[in-house]
């Protein structure tokens, strides 16, 4: 075995373990600095500033293992737990054991987050700062490397300089980073904001598709590509008013420069189909997503089940599925042929598959002849109005428990949830804010997207009855009590995401991505 191996391990080892501190300050700088979005920062950007320690770690282990075995610099446990007790450059040695003490303190305190009080964390996480000064003068008095480290060092010491300095002025101007959030919402103005994730949109094209049914064409304002999207996705509609309410995309897929949507004007609704219907060409708005709660899965036998401006997911849907060459089926009811959006495009796919059933002339769609002609086996997707949507389900349940039934909801059931026996009484229970490292407690007369807009007034939301997941949270630690109508009876038990407009906790906290 060469006998400088150890050395050269103990080289790359320390080399990468001090880049990748240095990324991992670098990357929390600019998540604190909000140069990376908005103030809230995406669960991703936390993953990757995680990772990145991580991964210093496992370096710094390369590090010291190698230097315990490499024989020339003599280097033993005790003289990696007391400072200048190595022979070997004992100050160089110091800087470097009263680093790992400090990263050690930063890492126990990271993972006991949500145990100990938030402040004691940001206190202990704020010595990363001498941690990276404390590796890097390491690095330059070690012995080897010198240019290498020194020119780095030079680069990152000015980067960290640079953000840190913006960071306190950052926190200055706008009342304090860490300051609680209450202080903050005290002194803000009740105002609209656009939801986390947003982004500006302009409607290029309005029409009319029935009556009182108007479809819209969306595009950036600067021409740039959309995210893609597949059939049964939404994007939530964020309005002027600062309305959000979620609507299917019916267009092309394949269009990535246009997201199309179909909205009918409800009368007696809470108002954001009347401002959608009042949108002209040229405004800009903005939208969230897309999502897709309501995918295609993959079979050879489909039958889709719209009723009035349920055909909006169905249609994409049929598209897909005609494309494909698969065997496919609609049933659609409308209140009159009027008003059923889409009608003569779902003709031109394919007349003697389409079934239109306008009520007002042939009365209500047959679901037990339509189901009759599809075979064991196949995908029944249904979308509309809560008293089509029950007899489907009833249909299904009883006489063809061998389809495979897919549902989306426009409304919210009007008993109790469908997914699950009668929920137990509402209790008060606690929600941590993990980012903030707030606890506020929920009380049971009030919802858990109440409390969390005490905190966070920006957390979008639109139905807030539990059916359109808008408001949709990670979770982080706890048990949610699932009270919404998102989730079907297969995923009831998940506890990584929670809908806080409808949904509580089943433990004494829950802990969110906030």
């Amino acid at each position: 075995m060469d006998p400088q191996l150890w050395w050269h391990l103990a080289r790359v080892g320390g080399l990468m373990s001090w880049w990748l501190l240095s990324a991992t300050v670098l990357w929390g700088l600019l998540m604190s600095t909000r140069v990376l979005g908005p103030r809230v920062v995406p669960a991703r950007l936390f993953d990757l500033h995680r990772f990145l320690s991580g991964l210093s770690l496992a370096f710094l282990t390369v590090h010291l293992l190698a230097l315990v075995a490499d024989s020339w610099v003599d280097i033993g446990l005790l003289q990696l737990l007391i400072p200048f007790t190595s022979d070997y450059r004992p100050a160089a040695v110091a800087w470097g054991v009263t680093a790992l003490y400090l990263l050690a303190a930063i890492e126990v305190t990271s993972l006991l987050k949500h145990r100990i009080p938030h402040r004691w964390w940001r206190y202990v996480h704020a010595s990363t700062f001498a941690v990276f000064v404390l590796t890097t003068v390491h690095a330059l008095t070690a012995g080897t490397d010198r240019t290498t480290v020194w020119w780095t060092a030079l680069a990152l010491a000015a980067a960290v300089g640079f953000l840190s300095l913006y960071r306190l002025l950052a926190g200055r101007r706008t009342g304090g980073g860490d300051a609680p959030a209450t202080a903050r919402t005290a002194v803000e103005p009740p105002v609209h904001r656009d939801p986390l994730g947003s982004r500006p949109v302009v409607v290029r094209d309005t029409r009319r598709a029935a009556d009182g049914v108007v479809t819209l064409d969306l595009a950036a304002p600067d021409g740039a590509p959309l995210p893609p999207w597949e059939p049964g996705a939404h994007v939530d509609l964020v309005l002027p008013s600062g309305t959000i309410r979620p609507y299917s995309l019916c267009g092309d897929p394949a269009d990535r420069n246009t997201y199309r949507i179909g909205v009918l004007h409800v009368p007696d609704g809470r108002g954001g189909s009347a401002e959608v219907h009042a949108l002209e060409e040229d405004q800009r708005i903005a939208v969230r997503g897309p999502r897709n709660r309501f995918p295609l899965v993959l079979a050879d036998h489909y039958l889709f089940i719209a009723g009035g401006i349920g055909i909006t997911p169905i249609l994409p849907m049929v598209r897909a599925a005609a494309a494909a060459g698969r065997d496919w089926h609609v049933l659609y009811g409308g209140r009159s042929r009027a008003t059923m959006a889409f009608a003569d495009e779902l003709l031109a796919l394919g007349g003697d598959r389409v079934c239109l059933v306008p009520e007002d002339t042939d009365g209500l769609p047959d679901l037990a002849t339509a189901l009759t002609a599809t075979r064991p086996g196949a995908a029944v997707y249904t979308c509309g109005p809560e008293p089509l949507i029950r007899a489907v389900e009833k249909t299904v349940a009883t006489d063809f428990p061998d389809r495979h039934l897919h549902i989306e909801r426009f409304a919210a059931p009007r008993n109790a949830s469908l997914n699950s026996d009668d929920p137990a009484p509402a209790r008060e229970f606690q929600v941590e804010l993990r980012r903030t490292g707030r606890v506020l407690p929920v009380p049971a007369e009030r919802t858990l997207l109440e409390v969390i807009r005490e905190a966070a007034p920006n957390v979008p939301s639109s139905c807030e009855e539990g059916f359109c997941g808008t408001c949709e949270l990670r979770v982080l630690a706890g048990t949610p009590d699932h009270r919404d109508t998102v989730l079907p009876a297969g995923e009831r038990d998940r506890r990584d995401i929670v809908y806080p407009c409808v949904s509580r906790s089943r433990t004494s906290r829950l802990v969110v991505d906030l």
